[in-house]
């Protein structure tokens, strides 16, 4: 008895069809035919019953059919499962990453997992923060980095704070205000202010607009930008000012300066988010770090 007899046979039962089984199993009806015969010479029992119209189970054909469908169902959870183990196993880790700020957020995390796991190939992909989460809901990457903001229903998914910092002013550095400790909101009455958003379908743009609203900026004129490389450009260039995360001075280009924010305060967090069940010991490894860190 082999498990290619079995599953002809189970075939030919479900459809109640030799031909329709045939054409299931891209093979011919009598090799259909010849290996349920095969099977039931070995176990000295009749099936099925055959007729010019139809196939149908005999009483010791249906107490066949019931048991294998058990017998073959098992065998696919344990198929199942051995191809779980041997991912487990797997040393890689692709990481979502959609911007510079999200990857200067990560950086400590990755320079300390790489330190304890040097095996483990790491990988990264960019892409705006909505198309991340579905890529991570799709299992095409193992972990998302992204501000909390741009983001879609995280229902389903795992989340912790990687860094929690502030909105600061970004500016030339050749801006009359580039040395002040702090810049008030007054101070920059009449500058044109920079709106980015990367992700079409985010709401960043307008988190800025109230941002800035709230800071009594409403009647500054604005730029949109699409990307980051823009917004520095432009500021870079004199044309606007915009706001960066507190922690931008580490990597802000030397014509671009931060400065803290005399007036109300914007908070946001970078978060690792990843799915709830972290199968893969790589996976866990990276979360239950950063939840130490």
């Amino acid at each position: 008895m082999t498990l290619q007899q079995i599953m002809y046979f189970q075939r030919v039962a479900r459809s109640g069809s030799f031909t329709k089984a045939a054409r299931a199993c891209f093979v011919s009806q009598t090799a259909i035919s010849r290996q349920i015969s095969a099977l039931e010479e070995e176990l000295h029992v009749t099936l099925l019953e055959r007729d010019t119209a139809h196939v149908k189970l005999t009483l010791a054909g249906e107490y066949f059919f019931q048991q294998v469908n058990e017998l073959t169902a098992r065998l696919e959870e344990v198929v199942t499962r051995t191809q779980t183990i041997a991912q487990e196993q797997q040393t890689h880790l692709t990481l979502g990453i959609p911007t510079i700020l999200e990857q200067h957020a990560i950086s400590q995390l990755l320079r300390q997992y790489h330190s304890l796991h040097p095996e483990v190939q790491l990988a990264t992909v960019t892409g705006s923060r909505q198309q991340l989460v579905s890529q991570l809901v799709d299992r095409k990457i193992d972990l998302l980095v992204a501000m909390d903001f741009d983001l879609p229903d995280l229902e389903g998914l795992d989340s912790i704070i990687l860094q929690q910092v502030h909105a600061t002013w970004l500016l030339p550095t050749g801006h009359p205000l580039a040395g002040a400790e702090k810049i008030a909101p007054q101070q920059l009455q009449g500058e044109t202010l920079i709106l980015t958003q990367e992700d079409p379908q985010g709401n960043t743009e307008e988190l800025l607009r109230q941002y800035y609203n709230q800071l009594g900026l409403k009647g500054n004129p604005v730029l949109h930008t699409r990307t980051l490389e823009e917004l520095f450009l432009l500021a870079s260039s004199g044309v606007g000012i915009g706001l960066l995360p507190s922690s931008a001075p580490k990597y802000l280009r030397p014509d671009l300066c931060s400065v803290p924010i005399d007036g109300p305060q914007w908070s946001f967090s970078f978060l690792l988010i990843s799915r709830r069940e972290r199968s893969r010991a790589s996976v866990r490894a990276m979360f239950e770090l950063a939840e130490h860190l």
